[in-house]
């Protein structure tokens, strides 16, 4: 009877402990070249190519290549706490997209073919 009960228990032990393994969050390590704190931006998709990177808010990001044609690019949010929302057009207009902390898009595609402005804690 104790050998039973010591089974079940080891049992549901491990199967808590495995539980508690697959819902914890993973944090992705930031590509190469993304600075600490920075919102990151490739030329190329797969986090490759030139990167540029912006620290603040900014309502017109159209003055940098990558963020003015980020189709076919990346880009990485490499911020301390911060998640970041990315507007495709200047002065936070038009449609945006959220883009949490430690996350990024490998490829960027028509949808945010440019990268208008960025306002970190919003969300």
């Amino acid at each position: 009877m104790n050998i039973k009960r010591s089974l079940v228990a080891l049992g549901m032990a491990a199967g808590v402990a495995l539980g508690t393994a697959a819902v914890a969050p993973v944090a992705n390590a930031a590509p190469g070249g993304c600075a600490s704190g920075g919102l990151c931006v490739y030329w190329t998709s797969g986090y490759t190519g030139s990167v540029q990177t912006v620290y603040q808010n900014n309502t017109d990001l159209t003055m940098y290549g990558n963020f003015k044609n980020a189709k076919g690019g990346s880009v990485f949010n490499n911020g301390n706490s911060c998640n970041v929302m990315l507007w495709k057009e200047t002065g936070y207009q038009g449609q945006g997209w959220h883009l949490d902390r430690n996350t990024g898009f490998s490829w960027i595609g028509d949808n945010l073919s440019t990268i208008g402005s960025n306002k970190w804690c919003t969300y």
